[in-house]
């Protein structure tokens, strides 16, 4: 494969769009058992307790015991959220990608993760307040509704982590990584993304990345933070280099497949840590 190529653009159509996969039928996104991450708990990270996570978003609703989670329990959501342009990757893309990253999350550390997949609306905030990880995913370009984008940074606001990474569309493009900098601009304009340099945290935390996130394929451009004033916590993270595209471990060799894996779970230990 020569660099630079596309990546499942003909070939992988009910791949990347078989919501069965993902939620278990287009019909039943809506009817998906709500579980609420419990901010109080712990999760022990590679020997190391990570803990004090949340409080989140203020006191929290009564819940029936069959709609709770375990304490502790790390659940790994993909966003659904409005895309307005007609490409074939949208937010649903590639539900094996996560599935692999589930596995290898539980095989290379202690955290307690859920392997139940979970689809989480942009569109309803009560269900987004229960989980405060997300992953968001999709190839072209988008335009959120008043609403949806309102809900995004009041997640964020509110202590929400949002990973997102742009899925290929055309390798000198990278269309989602540049509307999601331009939305979170948006939605936070004396607070720009930023760069996240190569000594971050992020990149060491657990697995030591020396030369930041992998490049997939796409521009090569760096991966980018919205940085917490006062704390400089990272709230959201966005990534063009398609290493969701790596999860899937379908398209490169079983070592560059990795390095996306070990990028993956990196920033979801830098979540539970901060």
């Amino acid at each position: 494969m020569k660099r630079g190529d596309v990546i499942h653009r003909k070939n992988d159509l009910r791949l990347g769009r078989d919501a069965e996969m993902l939620a278990g039928a287009w019909a039943k996104i809506a009817d998906l058992s709500r579980r609420r991450f419990l901010g109080a708990s712990a999760a022990a990270v590679g020997g190391a307790l990570v803990g004090g996570l949340f409080g989140f978003l203020g006191e929290p609703r009564p819940l029936r015991a069959d709609t709770a989670v375990k304490t502790g329990q790390f659940i790994f959501p993909r966003l659904q959220f409005t895309v307005k342009d007609d490409t074939p990757d949208r937010w649903n893309v590639g539900p094996v990608g996560d599935v692999n990253l589930r596995k290898k999350l539980q095989e290379l550390t202690n955290i307690n993760v859920s392997l139940e997949p979970k689809v989480v609306r942009l569109g309803d905030f009560d269900d987004l307040c229960r989980h405060p990880f997300v992953f968001m995913t999709s190839e072209g370009y988008f335009d959120l509704p008043r609403e949806e984008e309102w809900n995004l940074r009041e997640f964020l606001e509110r202590g929400g982590f949002i990973q997102a990474d742009d899925c290929v569309y055309n390798t000198r493009e990278d269309r989602f990584y540049r509307d999601y900098i331009k939305l979170v601009g948006k939605l936070f304009p004396d607070n720009p993304m930023r760069k996240v340099p190569l000594d971050h945290e992020a990149f060491h935390c657990y697995f030591d990345m020396p030369n930041g996130s992998p490049s997939m394929q796409g521009t090569g451009a760096p991966a980018m933070g919205l940085f917490e004033r006062g704390t400089g916590r990272i709230m959201t993270i966005v990534d063009p280099g398609d290493i969701h595209c790596g999860w899937q471990c379908r398209f490169w060799s079983p070592e560059k497949n990795m390095e996306a894996i070990k990028m993956g779970i990196n920033i979801i230990i830098y979540f539970l840590s901060h």
